[in-house]
């Protein structure tokens, strides 16, 4: 089975409202949804005074999209009228400002979270061209890496990553994404090498653990894996993975109930967890409720899982949950 570097290392890495854009199908009761919306009409003031804002079309597209707010991204992802009018504000922003990385690293991010890699990696390739300041310069080199590994390029990833190394030897997120690279590659012992690297470095650093524990339950030593995500989920239990991982862990060591309890939390801390919901429609069909496992991996199809890990969930559902396929349920 591929495994979920997209998911993984996308969560390692730092990551307006037009007036006739209907959000309105979102929780309007909700504080965030009212901050977002006053914010998106400022925005849309300022620009209506000066159209040659670039920092405010930025902005704008920023909150429009919601690639700065997971919960609100969920809400939107898949709305490609909302993501159009984004890409339209950060284009415009880029015609304004055509020598600045920002523009070019911004809508290379948005195409990135809607599965458009082939186009981020030309709008990282071009945001690299322009970015000056080191901190700069590997934050787009690392999202471009990832994205190369997840469309098959690995060695060339990996290589750009280590000649990046060269200039930030102690960098988290670089580190980070080198080991899970190889880890897609089934190269356990480079992965550890990176990550225990990156300890040297940040030695109370929840995500380099974390990412240990992955390389753990990707090795077969459930267990292992189960206890380090233990204690990583009592020092940050808000991150969707460490759920979902430590429930497919539990999952492998016959714990069927508390794996379905782990992963049911992950998803609803991440509603678009393609990830999670395949291996929770795994669990389900394992202990014979076909119906919520076909729901699960078509919810899983829906949110990209095909375009990120493979097309394993487009088998199961031919499978298992066509209707001439289906096994009568007892």
């Amino acid at each position: 089975m591929k495994k979920g570097i997209v998911l993984f290392v996308s969560l390692l890495l730092y990551f307006s409202l037009f007036a006739q854009v209907d959000i309105t199908k979102q929780d309007s009761d909700s504080p965030q949804f009212d901050s977002i919306l006053i914010a998106i009409q400022e925005l849309n003031e300022i620009i209506a005074l000066d159209s040659t804002d670039a920092s405010a079309l930025i902005e704008r597209a920023d909150l429009l999209s919601g690639v700065g707010e997971s919960e609100y991204f969920a809400t939107v992802f898949g709305d490609m009228d909302i993501y159009q009018k984004a890409i339209d504000d950060y284009s415009k922003a880029i015609e304004l400002r055509p020598y600045s990385h920002e523009g070019y690293f911004k809508r290379a991010y948005l195409k990135d979270r809607y599965l458009r890699y082939d186009e981020a990696i030309e709008d990282y390739d071009e945001a690299l061209t322009y970015a000056y300041a080191k901190p700069e310069k590997m934050r787009i080199r690392i999202n471009r890496a990832r994205l190369k590994a997840s469309v098959g390029m690995q060695d060339v990833a990996i290589n750009d990553l280590e000649k990046a190394l060269l200039e930030d030897h102690q960098n988290h997120s670089l580190l980070n994404t080198l080991a899970l690279i190889h880890l897609e590659l089934d190269d356990y012992p480079e992965a550890l090498k990176y990550l225990n690297r990156s300890l040297e470095f940040h030695p109370d650093d929840v995500i380099t653990f974390s990412n240990i524990g992955f390389v753990a339950l990707n090795s077969g030593k459930y267990q292992q894996a189960v206890n380090i995500y233990n204690e990583q989920i009592k020092k940050d239990s808000s991150r969707s993975y460490m759920y979902s991982n430590r429930g497919q862990a539990k999952y492998k060591l016959g714990k069927i109930e508390e794996a379905i309890e782990d992963i049911t939390k992950a998803i609803e801390l991440d509603p678009i967890n393609s990830f999670a919901y395949k291996n929770r429609g795994m669990i389900y069909f394992e202990i014979g409720n076909d119906d919520l496992g076909c729901e699960d991996l078509l919810k899983a199809k829906e949110l990209g899982y095909t375009v990120k890990f493979g097309d394993d969930v487009i088998k199961l559902l031919f499978e298992k949950c066509l209707e001439v396929n289906k096994k009568p349920q007892k």
